[in-house]
């Protein structure tokens, strides 16, 4: 009995590929402070902090296969193009990432960036 126990979690754990619910930050740097830090809740939500926007952005996230998907509803609204940064993209309505170990890479309409990304600690 307890062999068939340990099998079974053993292949949960294997099966499932998660994301630690964790604080990410970039590798980007604006004044020598990381650019911006995501923050994973085990709830499925998710909290943007951008260096230079006083205002934290929150939505839900999941995960689609090697890529990270995040919603906000401030995403869909009409932004001023003066107004600060809120999200990291520019695919419309959600920002999603790569993930390769503990690196987010940020996908865009032409494909991935390599230049920055998050990282957790």
């Amino acid at each position: 009995m307890k062999k068939i126990l340990i099998f079974l979690v053993l292949g949960l754990c294997i099966c499932c590929k998660s994301i630690k619910t964790t604080t990410y930050f970039s590798t980007c740097r604006l004044y020598g402070k990381s650019e911006v830090t995501l923050k994973l809740n085990l709830d499925k939500s998710f909290i943007y902090n951008f260096r230079y926007n006083d205002k934290e952005i929150v939505g839900k996230w999941k995960m689609k296969s090697d890529t990270l998907i995040l919603t906000s509803d401030i995403w869909s609204e009409s932004i001023d193009s003066l107004s600060p940064k809120i999200k990291a993209s520019d695919i419309y309505g959600v920002d999603k990432y790569l993930i390769k170990g503990n690196k987010l890479f940020i996908i865009n309409k032409l494909g991935r960036s390599e230049d920055c990304y998050l990282k957790s600690k």
